[in-house]
């Protein structure tokens, strides 16, 4: 069994179309666990009219914690997770028809050779307007994002390249991952450094998430360029905060001149690419 982990937080304007797009799916062997971390529009009512159109299908996380923060709210919905296989869910996009299919036969193929290892799995996808409109097809390909480096924890450190919406990880990496330490930790990344370092990860080079833009993105799409780098690092004292909260959190050593270096490197690449 597939276990989808969804938080939400005020998501009443995509969060039906999103849910839609999981019933849509040709593999229909999962469960969605859901936690609500504090809204107040009609996301509750959405939940409750789905958890009534398809009983035991849809459960709801009620452990009072109240607001945390997509990382810290996810890290709780991780924690909960028993399902021997586990992807993340964000509230506004849209899974296309075989999302799930796609991902599981790509991890059935690394656990055959990775016995009690900790894997993730994740994939390109596509970005696209508050309609659904794709506007990019590669979200990769137009964030200049190399997956490539997935095999090394340094360089995923200095450059995210694992989108949290595309991941499936499997039961075995919780111990390597939880807890999710800090608010300001991006959790896709956490997860992503730490099974780099313990595990492994495999990448496929096809589409499977509508990425949807509408201004209110945890995290969104932006053009790479020289605007783009000047924004990053008139924050220098935040991205210096992020960063060090990652590493200290880590229970393995980091080469700080090879993460700078490839901090470094990555955005001269990026950015004359």
């Amino acid at each position: 069994m597939i276990e989808i982990l969804l938080s939400t937080f005020n998501g009443e304007k995509h969060l039906e179309e999103q849910i839609n797009s999981l019933f849509s799916q040709t593999r229909k062997d999962w469960t969605l666990t859901i936690r609500d971390d504090g809204s107040s529009d009609g996301t509750l009512g959405i939940i409750k009219h789905y958890q009534d159109l398809y009983p035991g299908k849809i459960k709801l996380l009620n452990d009072q914690k109240g607001r945390l923060g997509s990382s810290l709210s996810f890290g709780v919905l991780l924690q909960e997770a028993s399902s021997e296989y586990i992807m993340f869910c964000d509230q506004d996009d849209h899974w296309v028809p075989d999302k799930i299919e796609i991902t599981y036969q790509r991890m059935l193929d690394l656990s055959r050779n990775n016995p009690d290892t900790p894997l993730l799995v994740f994939t390109d996808l596509s970005t696209a307007d508050e309609t659904l409109e794709i506007t990019e097809q590669s979200f990769m390909a137009h964030q200049k994002i190399y997956p490539e480096i997935i095999h090394d924890a340094t360089k995923l450190l200095a450059m995210n390249v694992v989108p949290g919406c595309t991941m499936m990880i499997n039961q075995f990496s919780k111990k390597f991952v939880l807890p999710i330490p800090a608010s300001n930790i991006i959790h896709d990344q956490w997860i992503a450094v730490n099974i780099a370092h313990y595990g492994k990860i495999d990448f496929i080079s096809i589409p499977t998430v509508l990425y949807r833009q509408h201004g209110k993105n945890a995290v969104g799409s932006n053009e790479v360029g020289a605007h783009y780098f000047l924004k990053k690092i008139s924050s220098p004292i935040k991205q210096f905060k992020i960063y060090r909260n990652l590493i200290i959190h880590l229970k393995f050593k980091v080469n700080i001149f090879a993460f700078v270096y490839h901090k470094l490197n990555f955005t001269i690449r990026r950015l004359y690419n």
